[in-house]
């Protein structure tokens, strides 16, 4: 047998194997199989917190502002009201009596245009006894009621009204007076100062004092001459409105080229000669819708004096401030207001004996914003950001333009009282008035401001 032998497999076995793959099924192919898709994050949430009721967060915003350690010896009044709901929003001692400083006038002013109506004139009756061709006459009787436009507010000029006399004068042919130029008639009798003004105040020009004839608002022409020779006029307060108004009516009535002797700032031991006088003509004011404004956006104290006169005069027949002060109360008490509640002894906010609540000063702003010359008298507020004693405050803010109202500043005295629209369209009335401070003023100032930029900002509806 050869030394590498052949296997042979036995042919049975061959034919078992062939019998086998015969009978195994085929493999199963599988399809192939989509990827997944790739699973993406959800995108963040952003957390919203619930919404704050617009009232409560009004009421947490003034508990801050009130509540800072730098008022803790202070008196805070806060009043802020809903006047189409009724509703009071925020409220700190509002029935508790402080110094408005100059939010009297707000009272003044509302007191007045609602008594007297917008269209209201001071007049100036100018009189003379004259002969028949009244080309000389004996005095000049000159009977004023107060009229306090005779000032850089109203004319870039205050003479030039005066020289207006001189020409109407000519036109009514005369031609000068043997006599002098007299102050007649007393339509305020009394002291020409507001009840308690302080020493302090009266050499400075907003303690001037007035009378029925103003010149300049109560101040008078002082001369200087200079080293060199030059001479300067300049005006202070002087103790003598009446004559001061009639030294500078002399002085207009001489570069008309009228002739006179002198003047009287009364008309003392002439009575005969008043009572053969004739009437020469009457001289206007603007009327009182245009005399409102530049006595509240600048804070002009002289002129609300004489309107607290004037009301006196009108509704008492005495120009005296107790008299205007009377008439101011009654027409409170009218509206509503609490009689112990306000105390008023001047015109203008310049005593420290008035006293008022936030809740009087709302009423009073509640009321004349329904008024039938609601509008003349939203016009004469200051407006933040663009007129009077707030023409700085909050400018780009929502504040500007938007809230109207007055202040208020005498020594630790701050105030400021008004109406402001809310971003959602809702007009709120508020008082803010501070008293007995020892921080600066203007510290004062900027926690006011701060609220009056919130009530702007408020979504507060209108309803």
């Amino acid at each position: 047998m050869p030394s590498s032998a052949r296997t042979t497999t036995p042919r049975w076995a061959l034919g078992a194997a062939l019998l086998i793959c015969a009978c195994a099924p085929a493999a199963r192919v599988t399809p192939p199989v989509a990827p997944l898709p790739a699973v993406v994050a959800p995108p963040p949430q952003t957390i919203v917190p619930p919404p704050v009721d617009a009232r409560l967060a009004l009421a947490r915003v003034a508990d801050s502002v009130f509540s800072d350690p730098k008022f803790r010896t202070a008196a805070w009044g806060a009043l802020i009201i809903d006047p189409a709901t009724g509703d009071t929003l925020y409220s700190l001692n509002p029935r508790k009596l402080v110094m408005p400083a100059s939010n009297m006038k707000v009272i003044t002013g509302a007191v007045v245009l609602h008594l007297l109506g917008p269209d209201f004139r001071f007049r100036t009756t100018f009189s003379a006894r004259c002969g028949p061709t009244r080309t000389r006459c004996t005095e000049l009787f000159v009977t004023g009621r107060g009229d306090p436009t005779i000032s850089p507010r109203f004319h870039s000029d205050p003479m030039t009204p005066l020289r207006a006399v001189a020409d109407s004068l000519r036109a009514h042919g005369v031609t000068g007076f043997s006599g002098a130029l007299v102050a007649s008639g007393d339509a305020f009798p009394g002291s020409i100062y507001g009840y308690g003004w302080e020493f302090d105040d009266l050499g400075e020009d907003y303690g001037a004092g007035i009378d029925d004839l103003l010149f300049y608002e109560g101040l008078g022409p002082v001369e200087a001459v200079a080293p060199s020779g030059l001479r300067v006029r300049t005006f202070k307060p002087t103790p003598d409105p009446r004559q001061a108004y009639l030294t500078m009516l002399s002085s207009a009535l001489r570069e008309r080229g009228l002739a006179h002797e002198g003047t009287a700032a009364t008309d003392s031991g002439r009575s005969l000669a008043l009572a053969q006088a004739e009437t020469l003509f009457v001289i206007q004011s603007p009327p009182l819708r245009d005399i409102l404004g530049p006595m509240l956006k600048p804070s002009q104290n002289q002129i609300a004096e004489i309107l607290l006169r004037t009301i006196g005069l009108e509704r008492t027949g005495v120009g005296r401030a107790d008299s205007g002060a009377a008439v101011v109360r009654r027409q409170l008490l009218e509206w509503g207001a609490d009689s112990m509640e306000f105390s008023i002894r001047d015109g203008s906010g310049l005593s420290r004996h008035n006293y008022v609540t936030p809740a009087t000063m709302v009423r009073v702003l509640s009321v004349m914003q329904r008024h039938p010359h609601a509008a003349v008298f939203y016009e004469a507020l200051p407006a933040v950001g663009v007129s009077g004693t707030v023409q700085n405050w909050l400018r780009g803010t929502s504040a500007e333009g938007n809230a109207h109202g007055k202040t208020g500043t005498l020594g630790s005295v701050r105030a400021f009282s008004g109406y402001v629209r809310t971003a959602g369209g809702s007009t709120l009335i508020y008082s803010f008035i501070c008293n007995n401070y020892l921080v600066p003023t203007s510290a004062v100032t900027v926690a006011i401001q701060a609220m009056v930029r919130h009530m702007a900002e408020s979504p507060l509806p209108a309803l």
